[in-house]
């Protein structure tokens, strides 16, 4: 046996497949297992977002309720069972004898109305895992605990299936889709019930789909991708890959393809800008230094029309706020991208953190030796390169307006709210910007290609030491300190 033919037996997509859930599953299984209730980043909001839909609450609820100064203002939010809820707000659900005290607990079934404007907005795709295994577990009069834990199993459930179907359709990069998959921070919010670890993962089977580079495959990226911007509008521009090449024969029909997959994601995101989004309540505080009016006043919400008016006053600030706080910044959303367990406390060793670096480097890297189905030409692939990289960075530049306009306190010099996992999805589409070497100049003769699991090689090494290392930091962390 040649090493074409051992390598294409050995080390190709069902080697890596396979890998891959002998990796995510038991981490997922015993993160959903061993993470305390709300102990996730806003899982308690996202939580609500999926009882919400037992009782078809599809879309959420404003209305005006008294804020924290018992003053009346504008809140988003569904009706949710509070009992249900109730076990996500005891802070003493951190020890393991509360967690079997808790497992014990009935509950009354009874509506409450939460304001939850960080996730009511969302549209409900990555809730409905989660809904159906409460559903589920209701069905058998499960306690409140073990309907979350129920809720997390199917959640981490899905994530896997969707995984493993990216996995299976990638025409090629499936060594960039896995590494994504199995990154610590990805595995995390897969195993309890915030809806990011899903989202990637729709992401990573939108790309997958258009690997194949057929319209159909590429139509059906598209829906799957809408449907992660129904979740996260701000990522809208990554839908211009869609598109690519720019000037190839039949643009306009992908570009045509490419505005009718977009048209629904705009109208739900002025949906929710006209009808349903509200400002987000804060504990009082005091105007920033970028404030022009009295600082005096205390503030109990967000405001985006006082922040619009702070960045058009001196329209370099669009630029510049970004700048300063990405600088700020890079370390925390560094290892935020990797891992930070918990409600964003649990921060790994930081050799864990380089050998992650490394993986993430190596997969990208590795794109340059991946075989693809054709040869594209050094001025597309320059073309395909830039275009990729600069809706990167474009779409990076909106996600710190938005979180500057509609999660910063009014007048603060910074941007506040930035998560390293919120680039995650970024990542996926990088198999379109980084070529073959052969499409590089004067490099047309090479030939050389490797198969995805070498490629994948470091990531399916540390997914394999994760799978003790995730538990572990858990259980240390949560029952043993």
């Amino acid at each position: 046996m040649g090493w074409r033919a051992w390598a294409e037996r050995y080390c190709g997509k069902q080697a890596v497949m396979a890998l891959f859930v002998i990796c995510a599953l038991p981490v997922t299984m015993l993160t959903a297992l061993l993470t305390p209730p709300n102990q996730s980043p806003d899982e308690l909001m996202h939580y609500c977002r999926a009882l919400g839909l037992l009782h078809g609450a599809v879309l959420p609820v404003r209305k005006t309720a008294p804020d924290v100064l018992f003053q009346p203002q504008l809140q988003t939010g569904v009706k949710v069972d509070y009992e249900l809820l109730a076990i996500m707000l005891d802070p003493q659900q951190v020890a393991l004898k509360d967690a079997i005290k808790a497992a014990t607990m009935r509950h009354r079934h009874g509506l409450l109305f939460v304001d939850m404007p960080n996730t009511a907005v969302y549209f409900p795709t990555a809730y409905l895992p989660a809904a159906l295994g409460t559903a589920l577990a209701l069905a058998f009069d499960a306690s409140p605990l073990h309907c979350l834990l129920t809720a997390r199993l199917v959640s981490a459930g899905a994530f896997l299936l969707v995984g493993l179907a990216a996995l299976a359709i990638a025409a090629y990069g499936e060594a960039v889709l896995v590494t994504v998959l199995l990154l610590p921070m990805t595995l995390f919010l897969a195993g309890t019930l915030n809806q990011d670890g899903l989202l990637i993962a729709m992401t990573c089977l939108a790309a997958a789909c258009l690997t194949r580079a057929t319209r159909g495959w590429r139509i059906a990226g598209l829906v799957a991708f809408a449907l992660v911007l129904g979740a996260k509008p701000p990522y809208i521009l990554l839908m211009g890959v869609f598109t690519l090449p720019l000037f190839a024969p039949g643009f306009w029909r992908r570009f045509s393809d490419m505005a009718v997959a977009m048209l629904p994601v705009l109208c739900w995101a002025a949906a929710v800008a006209l009808f349903f989004e509200a400002p987000f309540i804060r504990e009082p505080y005091f105007p920033g230094s970028l404030f022009t009016g009295d600082h005096q006043i205390a503030l109990d919400t967000t405001n985006a029309g006082a922040q619009l008016h702070i960045l058009l006053s001196r329209p370099q600030r669009f630029l510049a706020l970004p700048y300063y706080s990405t600088i700020n910044d890079a370390y925390t959303d560094y290892i935020g991208l990797i891992g930070v367990f918990g409600r964003l406390t649990i921060i790994l060793d930081p050799g864990f953190y380089g050998a992650w670096a490394f993986s993430l480097v190596f997969a990208a890297l590795g794109l340059l030796l991946t075989r693809r189905g054709e040869t594209v030409p050094p001025r597309t692939a320059l073309i395909n390169f830039l275009a990729v990289m600069g809706a990167i960075a474009v779409t990076y530049w909106l996600i710190e307006i938005t979180l500057y306009l509609t999660w910063t306190n009014v007048g603060w010099p910074n941007v506040m709210g930035s998560m390293g996992r919120y680039f995650i999805i970024f990542l996926p589409f990088l198999p379109f910007g980084i070529p073959h070497l052969q499409s590089l100049p004067r490099l047309r003769s090479v030939r050389f290609s490797l198969p995805p699991l070498l490629l994948a090689l470091p990531s399916l090494g540390m997914g394999v030491f994760d799978i003790g290392y995730i538990p572990q930091k858990l259980v240390l962390n949560y029952y043993l300190h």
